[in-house]
């Protein structure tokens, strides 16, 4: 197996970075950075290195970075508005009135059930308007607020910052454009087109750092990818002339195969396997003998083109990995290299014993460091000291640095209750820690998790009966509830509640927790007052979504371990890249919508005898845009695609319907999936060798140890990563 690039399944943005750190440790640094002595901020900016997260470089090359500091962490604070005034941008898609639609409210499209609506409630164009305004106006703020920070002329040398101006620009005129259309006095009557739902999904894209680097890694591929392309053109090109040729005057070349546009249509949509085997069932029924040829076609085309576009965009990817990894490392080094320069506040180009002795300490914050001693500390400065001459210089630093991130585990926040020492710190709160922190209370909590298992199938399966005894079972689901509630507690009691939220199995166990209990007591203390918690069958999902928690036991086996690592890790790290799908499937919906928005309706003289009326597609349709990326969720997985294909072109008469269909398969399924594939085969690869690798480190330091190492060490938390070819103390 050669060696995987990817460490551990993650993205390059956070290969480094734990779960949850830049939601709980920018407090930690903004208090050093802000306010804190050099060796406090050189410590915190150490930290964020490791991490890929916090001060851009250039701010924290800026003579009054403290200053500049403060407005970037204010930025950082209002994240969470940034985000939803992203998110609202872009799910305004889902709720705005489609341009076709002209009637009044509250039905602007007509009948619902006549022109089959995705059921989504609509927004006014007022509504939408006030709404749309809002968001551009909280964009412009979030666009132009890093010139605080940054300066103006940086701002303005930035090509990033550049096109977000430029898309604010675009998204403001067209804002514009619609509010004259809006309002009563407009002389604008109808509008057939908005390029507004198009520049959201790019400032979505644009404004979210892992969505960017998709976007990178595509363009980097796309080159190899339209060589593969090429070449599978030629392939369906041949294959459709040597088909056309055979099956001239037979019934295949009478109904299907008249022309060779005809040919290489069905040809193109059987090498997808969309359309097998009804394309060529006219062929066989005149001759058995012509199996042979199709056969032959798509074990050809299915299995060997397929496969080798696939392992082009692998190889493609991996490059662009690398690239992205070493941007990454450039990176984390100047902000190192600006941490030495703070140290180095007199210009000499090293530090001395006393200056690493006190940066030591600092780290400690951040990482599980033990004490060091005076004596230790002057050891280590010796070994790190790799030129002999008594002085660690700026490469040394970094080596140093190296060692730590890898050898040993983000130190946790202190807990609320440290506050009261003498809480905290008494004889019964020490033997409740250690209970929650002890193998017997995870185990207590598995068996919960069992009987919760055993009661959710007999509830389900008297429900199915219509049992009255289902009601004795659903209050022990609701007894269990609350005991996760004081599971849950009690681990936020012990470790803090920003050290409980670290955890992604922590975050996804008290999402569900506490969404259960409340639909649950909702349900049975207000079940006629409450429509929306009247029908209980979303809670007994929600209750299947818990026993989810069971892929722990999967972790205990060591037959499991990477296959469930490998799922576990690869959820979050695969966000980007299914995050770029929907932002390019939202792109088509809006196109979609815009040209064949209300064609699909009955009475429409041009349905009856249609691909789309004759399979009963009609619901499926881009009336709205729930609706189209339904469809467009469809077209995804190449199932029966052609026929929406097909439906569309007979329904519009137009020709180039095909080309709309033909491009968002190109892109969303052979250059998209073939992606994803490639990154989950990355992802896997990297966990199977860094658990090999683990094997053969845990066995070797058993016996070989270095001195300097051991004293590094100590009694603090070790976290050897097998992975890093950084993993080494330089001496």
């Amino acid at each position: 197996m050669e060696e995987a690039l990817l460490p551990s399944g993650s993205t390059p943005a956070d290969s480094r970075r734990q779960d949850g750190v830049e939601s709980t440790v920018l407090g930690r640094r903004e208090r050093a950075i802000a306010g804190g002595d050099r060796y406090q901020k050189a410590a915190a900016m150490v930290d964020q290195a490791d991490d890929g997260v916090g001060l851009p470089v250039e701010v924290l090359k800026q003579p009054n970075f403290e200053h500049c500091a403060k407005l970037y962490f204010w930025f950082i604070w209002l994240n969470p508005i940034w985000a939803l005034n992203l998110t609202i941008l872009l799910l305004l898609n889902f709720f705005e009135v489609p341009l076709w639609c002209r009637e009044d409210f509250p039905n602007p499209c007509g009948d619902p059930e006549k022109f089959y609506l995705g059921g989504l409630p609509y927004l006014t164009r007022t509504e939408s308007l006030i709404l749309e305004v809002t968001c551009v106006v909280i964009l412009a703020v979030h666009t132009f607020f890093p010139i605080a920070f940054n300066g103006n002329k940086l701002f303005w040398d930035t090509r990033l910052d550049n096109i977000k101006v430029l898309l604010l620009v675009l998204l403001a005129g067209d804002t514009i454009f619609n509010l004259v259309y809006v309002a009563p006095w407009g002389p604008i009557e109808h509008l057939p087109f908005r390029l507004g739902p198009y520049i959201r999904v790019l400032i979505v894209v644009v404004n979210l750092r892992g969505l960017r680097d998709c976007v990178k890694t595509l363009a980097g591929i796309l080159g190899d990818f339209l060589d593969i392309a090429a070449l599978l053109l030629l392939f369906l090109l041949f294959s459709s002339w040597l088909a056309f040729i055979l099956f001239e005057d037979t019934i295949q070349g009478k109904t299907l195969f008249k022309t060779y546009g005809d040919t290489l249509y069905q040809m193109s949509i059987l090498y997808t396997t969309s359309n097998n085997p009804d394309v060529w069932l006219p062929a066989y029924k005149q001759s058995r003998f012509s199996a042979i040829f199709f056969v032959i076609y798509i074990l050809f085309g299915v299995y060997f083109v397929a496969n080798l576009v696939l392992s082009v965009v692998y190889d493609s990817f991996k490059g662009q990995l690398a690239k992205l990894l070493v941007e990454a490392e450039n990176a984390r080094q100047e902000v190192l290299s600006a941490a030495f320069d703070l140290l180095d506040d007199q210009g000499r180009g090293y530090l001395d014993k006393q200056q690493c002795g006190k940066l030591f300490n600092e780290i400690k914050t951040y990482r599980t460091l033990p004490h060091i001693a005076d004596e230790d500390i002057e050891a280590i400065f010796y070994a790190l000291d790799d030129s002999g001459d008594f002085k660690i210089n700026r490469e040394e630093l970094a080596d140093l640095c190296n060692a730590i991130s890898l050898k040993f585990d983000k130190a946790d926040e202190p807990a609320y209750l440290e506050k009261f020492p003498r809480l905290y710190h008494s004889q019964k709160f020490e033997a409740l820690k250690r209970f929650v922190r002890s193998d017997l209370f995870e185990k207590i909590v598995i068996g919960m998790l069992l009987v919760n298992l055993v009661a959710v199938i007999i509830e389900t399966t008297l429900d199915i009966q219509n049992s009255t005894s289902q009601k004795s079972w659903q209050y022990v689901e609701f007894a269990l509830g609350w005991l996760y509630v004081v599971e849950m507690v009690l681990k936020v009691v012990v470790y803090g509640f920003n050290n409980y939220w670290r955890s992604a199995q922590n975050r996804f166990d008290f999402v569900i927790t506490v969404t259960i209990v409340v639909a649950e007591t909702l349900t049975y203390t207000l079940p006629n007052k409450i429509n929306f918690f009247a029908n209980e069958e979303w809670i007994r999902y929600l209750l299947i979504a818990r026993l989810l928690r069971l892929t722990r036991l999967l972790v205990l086996m060591e037959r499991y371990q990477v296959m469930v690592s490998t799922f576990l890790k690869l959820i979050p790290s695969l966000m980007p890249y299914l995050g770029i799908t929907f932002c390019i499937m939202c792109f088509f919906c809006t196109l979609g919508v815009q040209a064949f928005g209300g064609i699909i309706y009955d009475g429409n003289p041009r349905l009856p005898g249609s691909a789309i009326e004759e399979n009963d597609y009609m619901v499926k349709n881009f009336n709205d845009f729930p609706s189209g990326m339904v469809v467009l969720f469809d077209l995804l997985i190449t199932g029966n695609w052609h026929i929406w294909m097909d439906g569309f072109q007979e329904v519009t008469g137009k020709w180039w319907t095909q080309f709309y269909f033909w491009s968002f398969y190109v892109l969303a399924v052979l250059f998209l999936f073939n992606l994803v594939v490639a990154f989950v085969l990355e992802a896997f690869f990297a966990e199977m060798e860094m658990h090999s690798t683990a094997k053969e480190s845990e066995v070797a330091s058993d016996g070989d140890s270095s001195d300097d190492e051991q004293k590094l060490q100590g009694n603090g938390r070790v976290s050897r990563d097998p992975r890093d070819p950084r993993n080494k103390v330089k001496r």
